[in-house]
C-alpha cells in the first residue's frame, strides 16, 4: 500500500483516539478541579497532566488553525 494511502486511512483513527481520550482527560479533570476527586487515588494525576498535552496534539495536528495541508494554505501574495 501505497505511503499516502496509508497516511490517509490512518488520520481519522488517530483522530477518534485522540478526542476519545481528551474527552476522558477532560472528565478527570474537571471532577478534580470541582474537587470531586483526588489526584493521588486511581491514577487521576496522569488524566489531569495527559489533558493538556493531548489539547496540544489536536490543535496542531486535526484543528484548522494548524493544518499543513496544502489546501489550508493562504496562496502566496503576488507583488
Amino acid at each position: 500500500m501505497k505511503p499516502d494511502l496509508t497516511r490517509a486511512l490512518l488520520r481519522p483513527l488517530y483522530l477518534i483516539l485522540v478526542l476519545g481520550l481528551m474527552i476522558a482527560a477532560f472528565k478527570v479533570t474537571l471532577a478534580w478541579w470541582r474537587d470531586e476527586i483526588s489526584l493521588t487515588e486511581d491514577g487521576n494525576w496522569i488524566w489531569v497532566s495527559l489533558f493538556p498535552l493531548l489539547l496540544v496534539v489536536w490543535w496542531r495536528y486535526f484543528s484548522i488553525f494548524g493544518c499543513k495541508e496544502p489546501a489550508c494554505l493562504l496562496p502566496n501574495e503576488k507583488d
